[in-house]
């Protein structure tokens, strides 16, 4: 696998190459997760003529680092960085969209406020907005109960059994850059200008959505939409197809 240069360590990415592509995703998993369980994904945007770009956040997968521990919310906004420019050299002009989910999609975010130029619209799903309680007891351990995430057999296996995966980690880590994020987010994520979906599950036990649907009341370039009866790991759900389909109507529309 290629991978991406960085003081840590080489990330590992994956590129699902459109045939000819309109436009490019460039997308940052969740807690627990690696590029390799988003292969649906991938085909799905990718016969819709997108690409789709994506790193082992640090922590994950085949890159290095501590079990969980992502760094800072920095490290994984250089390999988004990293992955944008070889989005960019591959299909120079191509439009751009920002994607993450769960503490991707913080990082994602982020971003977007950050670099509002960049980037032609952003996609976020089960995004932790608002304290997440489970993160803010003094237990350190995060065991996280693989049907909160989806009632998805093959993604429910992969969590269990699948070596690169995992349910369970300090959340030492993950809590200190949460904790960045939702201070920063009470005054700033108001101000976000560039278009961006929001995709949550409506029964999402561990970033409930009611904060999401505030938000999107608030701000006019969000849009939520809601999935009935699933849960946080949307994009893996049963109802991934009627996702997958959705991201790509957002992509053509902001392309």
């Amino acid at each position: 696998m290629p991978f991406i240069s960085h003081e840590l360590g080489n990330a590992y990415y994956r590129h699902w190459a459109a045939l000819e592509p309109r436009a490019a995703v460039i997308f940052l998993h969740g807690f627990g997760e690696h590029t390799g369980v988003y292969h649906r994904l991938g085909f799905a945007l990718n016969a819709a003529g997108i690409d789709l770009w994506a790193v082992d956040q640090f922590g994950h997968g085949l890159s290095p680092g501590v079990r969980g521990d992502f760094g800072r919310i920095e490290d994984s906004s250089a390999l988004a960085d990293s992955l944008t420019s070889l989005a960019e050299q591959a299909n120079p002009g191509i439009p751009l969209i920002a994607q993450g989910h769960s503490y991707g999609s913080i990082v994602t975010l982020f971003r977007l406020l950050d670099q509002p130029q960049r980037y032609r619209a952003g996609i976020i799903s089960g995004a932790p907005v608002v304290p997440v309680p489970e993160l803010l007891d003094t237990d350190t351990s995060l065991d996280l109960d693989p049907h909160w995430l989806s009632d998805d057999p093959f993604y429910i296996d992969a969590m269990v059994n699948d070596p690169l995966a995992f349910v369970e980690a300090d959340s030492v880590p993950l809590a200190r850059e949460l904790d960045r994020a939702w201070n920063r987010f009470g005054a700033e994520l108001p101000k976000l200008a560039v278009p961006t979906l929001a995709i949550h599950g409506e029964l999402d036990p561990i970033a409930p959505v009611s904060a999401l649907r505030a938000y999107a009341e608030e701000i006019e370039p969000l849009r939520l939409l809601e999935f009935p009866g699933a849960h946080h790991d949307i994009l893996n759900e049963t109802v991934h197809r009627e996702v997958a389909a959705a991201i790509v109507e957002f992509v053509g529309q902001n392309s």
